[in-house]
């Protein structure tokens, strides 16, 4: 009977599903939470732009948005980017009590940069990832 065992078949270690340990490999604190915030701000301009059309405007304002910061770590180029995103929305947010509670509720993200157990937010108007 030990003929009709094909161990390649039966036990293959190829096909174990590990895409969530993956996802987190090589990404530093900083990169994951920059682009925590930036999905964070694409979802919630997704779900409210057609109820608050002032989104519009921070929407096309957050995709024009670009970093260049050469020969920076991550470590720097992470917090730096976030707070020229912020500075960059900034203006908008006296078009609209919306995009000021974003990007107040954005603060609270940007925040844990510098002290990593801060709570970020979590809540309606700015979605979490």
């Amino acid at each position: 009977m030990r003929d009709d065992y094909d161990y390649d078949d039966d036990l293959s270690y190829n096909d174990f599903d590990d895409e969530d340990e993956d996802d987190d490999f090589g990404v530093t604190f900083e990169e994951d939470l920059y682009l925590m915030i930036r999905e964070k701000l694409r979802d919630t301009i997704q779900e409210f732009k057609a109820s608050y059309p002032s989104l519009k405007k921070l929407e096309s304002s957050v995709s024009a948005f670009r970093v260049n910061a050469k020969n920076t770590d991550d470590s720097k180029f992470y917090p730096l980017a976030a707070k020229l995103l912020s500075e960059h929305i900034k203006p908008l947010t006296d078009d609209s009590e919306e995009i000021q509670e974003i990007y107040d509720n954005m603060q609270k993200d940007i925040a844990r940069f510098k002290n990593q157990r801060a709570h970020g937010y979590e809540g309606e108007f700015y979605l979490s990832a």
